[in-house]
C-alpha cells in the first residue's frame, strides 16, 4: 500500500481571495445547499501555507469537515496505489471425521422400558422395533 502522503501544489490564491469566494457562493447560495467541490480544493490549497485554523476562522468552515475534504482530495490523488480487487475464495470440501461412527437410537416407552440399538451387530432393526412397540409381525 503506498503511505506517501499526496501534497497539492502551492495556490496562486490568497485566503482574502478565497474568502471573497466564499462569501459570494454564500449570498448566492439557497438553504440546504453544499459548498460546491471547487471551494473544498481552494481552501484546501491554502491550508499548508496558511495553516488549518487560519483557514478555518477566516472561511468559517468547520475544522473536521475541512479535514475530511481533504483527507478525500488526498486519496483521489494517489493514482499509483493499485484498486482493490474482487478475490473469490472457495471451501474445501466438506468430508466426515475419520472416527465417524453412524448415531445409535434409544426409545423409550411410556411404561419406561428402553431400547437401544447401535448400528452393526447384524440385527434386524425393524424386526427389534416391531416387537419393542408391540406390533404383529
Amino acid at each position: 500500500m503506498n503511505t506517501e502522503t499526496a501534497t497539492l501544489p502551492p495556490s496562486p490564491l490568497t485566503l482574502e481571495a478565497v474568502a471573497k469566494h466564499f462569501e459570494h457562493w454564500r449570498q448566492q447560495k439557497r438553504p440546504g445547499d453544499r459548498i460546491p467541490e471547487a471551494l473544498w480544493i481552494e481552501a484546501i490549497a491554502l491550508i499548508e501555507r496558511d495553516g488549518l485554523s487560519r483557514v478555518t476562522r477566516r472561511l468559517r468552515l468547520k475544522r473536521g469537515d475541512l479535514k475530511r475534504h481533504r483527507d478525500l482530495l488526498s486519496c483521489e490523488q494517489r493514482p499509483n496505489e493499485p484498486a482493490a480487487t474482487f478475490v473469490e475464495l472457495r471451501p474445501a470440501p466438506m468430508t466426515p471425521p475419520p472416527a465417524y461412527r453412524p448415531a445409535a437410537l434409544e426409545l423409550i416407552r411410556p411404561d419406561g422400558l428402553r431400547l437401544r440399538i447401535e448400528p452393526g451387530d447384524g440385527i434386524n432393526a425393524q424386526a427389534v422395533l416391531d416387537r419393542f412397540l408391540g406390533r404383529s409381525a
